[in-house]
C-alpha cells in the first residue's frame, strides 16, 4: 500500500510536491500529506468503500456545520452555557488526588472548579467562590490542604471537604447567622474506570444515564487499576469541535496517516456505537498482535484481560463534548480537550499502562515507540484542523458537504444542534 501511496503521490504531484513533509522511520520512507489529499480518494479509492459493518441508514444529502459555528463569539458562548456548563466532562484521574486533603482546579468557561478527595476516600466537586463575598480562594492548579480545611484567603473563612463551613471568624455576631445556611455550592461528580467526571449543572442527566454506553464497556481492559505512564500537553489553534470531528472519521487517514493506514487500513473502521454522547467504534489491526507503534509490532502485554478480538482492534470512543478514549490492546490512551477560545483549546493526551509494566525499565523503553507514534499522529491531525481553521475564516465558504465516510459526523452535529436548541433546517444555507 505505502508503495501505491507513493506512486500515485509522484504522478499526481510531479516536480510540485502537495505532499510537502519526507520522514524517514526506520529506514522507510513515509510521506505525511499537508494538502489536497482528495487527489489519493478520488484516483484511487473512490470505488473500494465498503458499507458500514453496522446496518444504519445514512443520508443521501448531509451538509457540514455553518462556517460561523467554528467561527462566532456569540454561538462560543452558547456552547459554554449551554454544553459545557450542563453536560459531564472529565476531568482527570482518581490517581491524581489519591490521598486526602489533595485537590486540583479546573477551569470550565469563567467557572473554576476544586475536585478534592476526602477524608473517607470520596471526591467532592465544589464551585471555587467563598460563600461569604465571592472570592476565588484557591488559586494553584493543584496540592494538598494540609490543615485539613479549604480557606478562603480574604477574611479567612474555612470549609470541610465535604464543603460545609468549619469556621466563619465572628459572623455568631450576625443575629439569625447559620453555618448550614452556607456551604460551598457543589458540583456533581461520577466516576467510571478511573476516570472522575464532573457535571456543572444543578439538576442534571444522571451520570449512569448520560454515558449508559461506556459503564459496561472496556471491562477487560479494568482501567481503574491503570496508571498514567505518560502525558503530552498540546495548545491548538482551531475550535474544539473539529477535533472531536477528526476523531471519529478515517475519511483522511491515507493521505495525512499514511504509517496509520498501514497498521490500520481505513476501510476496517466500523462503528459500534452511533447515538448519544458516546460515540465510537473500532479498527482492525492489519499485524498479528500489532499495535499502533512505530513499526507496527505491540508496545508490551496485552492490558488485564483484553483477549480475543479485541487483541486486534483499536477503539476510538469520543465522550462528548471533551473526552476522548483509546483503547488498545496493549495500553490506553485518552484525550482531555478544554476550550479555551472560539479557536484556541488545550488537548492534553495521556497514555495508560498497568503499574507492573510502568515499574519495568524494559518495558517502558519499548512502549516510547507507542508514544512517538501517536505524538507523530496527533501532530499530523492538529495541523490538518489548524489548517481547517484558517480556512473557516474564508468569506466565500459558507457550509461543506459530508463524503460517504464522514456519516458519523453528521450524527454528532445533529446531536450538538439539539444540545444548542437549534434547528438544522435553520443552519443550512
Amino acid at each position: 500500500m505505502e508503495n501505491q501511496l507513493l506512486s500515485v503521490s509522484a504522478k499526481i504531484t510531479g516536480d510540485d510536491m502537495i505532499c510537502k513533509t519526507l520522514t524517514s522511520f526506520d529506514g522507510e520512507l513515509y510521506i505525511v500529506a499537508t494538502t489536497a489529499t482528495t487527489y489519493f480518494f478520488e484516483e484511487k479509492m473512490q470505488n473500494q468503500y465498503r458499507k458500514r459493518k453496522v446496518d444504519y441508514d445514512v443520508p443521501s444529502d448531509m451538509p457540514t456545520l455553518p462556517a460561523e459555528y467554528y467561527q462566532t463569539d456569540s454561538i462560543y458562548r452558547e456552547e459554554i452555557e449551554k454544553i459545557f456548563y450542563k453536560r459531564w466532562l472529565m476531568v482527570c484521574r482518581e490517581e491524581e488526588i489519591s490521598e486526602p486533603g489533595e485537590f486540583l482546579t479546573v477551569d470550565v468557561g469563567d467557572e473554576n472548579i476544586i475536585l478534592v478527595r476526602c477524608d473517607k476516600g470520596e471526591v467532592r466537586a465544589h464551585f471555587n467562590v467563598c460563600r461569604h463575598r465571592g472570592t476565588r480562594m484557591c488559586t494553584e492548579d493543584r496540592g494538598r490542604f494540609d490543615a485539613g480545611v479549604i480557606r478562603c484567603p480574604y477574611h479567612a473563612w474555612q470549609y470541610n471537604f465535604n464543603g460545609s463551613v468549619n469556621a466563619a471568624p465572628l459572623m455568631k455576631e450576625q443575629p439569625g447567622f447559620q453555618k448550614e445556611d452556607f456551604p460551598l455550592f457543589p458540583a456533581h461528580v461520577g466516576i467510571w474506570g478511573g476516570f472522575v467526571f464532573i457535571n456543572l449543572a444543578e439538576n442534571p442527566v444522571p451520570f449512569e444515564e448520560d454515558l449508559a454506553v461506556l459503564i459496561k464497556k472496556f471491562e477487560p481492559w479494568r482501567m481503574a487499576e491503570l496508571r498514567i505512564a505518560h502525558k503530552i500537553e498540546y495548545t491548538l489553534n482551531c475550535n474544539w469541535k473539529l477535533i472531536l470531528q477528526n476523531y471519529q472519521e478515517c475519511y483522511h487517514c491515507p493521505g495525512v496517516h499514511p504509517m496509520l493506514n498501514r497498521w490500520t487500513p481505513f476501510r476496517s473502521a466500523s462503528h459500534d456505537s452511533i447515538e448519544g454522547l458516546a460515540i465510537g467504534g473500532y479498527m482492525e489491526l492489519e499485524k498479528g498482535r500489532g499495535s499502533m507503534t512505530m513499526d507496527g509490532d505491540a508496545a508490551g502485554p496485552p492490558v488485564c484481560d483484553v483477549s480475543g478480538e479485541d487483541l486486534q482492534r483499536v477503539y476510538y470512543y469520543s465522550i462528548f463534548p471533551n473526552f476522548l478514549l483509546t483503547p488498545h490492546p496493549d495500553f490506553v490512551m485518552y484525550h482531555r480537550i478544554r476550550p479555551l477560545a472560539i479557536d484556541c483549546i488545550q488537548n492534553d493526551c495521556f497514555f495508560l499502562l498497568h503499574p507492573d509494566v510502568i515499574a519495568d525499565p524494559t518495558k517502558m523503553e519499548r512502549f516510547q515507540s507507542a508514544v512517538a507514534f501517536w505524538d507523530l499522529t496527533n501532530r499530523q491531525d492538529w495541523q490538518v484542523c489548524e489548517q481547517m481553521q484558517e480556512g473557516l475564516k474564508s468569506q466565500r465558504f459558507r457550509q461543506g458537504v459530508y463524503a460517504p465516510q464522514e456519516d458519523i459526523l453528521y450524527g454528532m452535529d445533529t446531536q450538538f444542534l439539539k444540545l444548542l436548541g437549534h434547528n438544522r433546517d435553520d443552519s443550512q444555507e
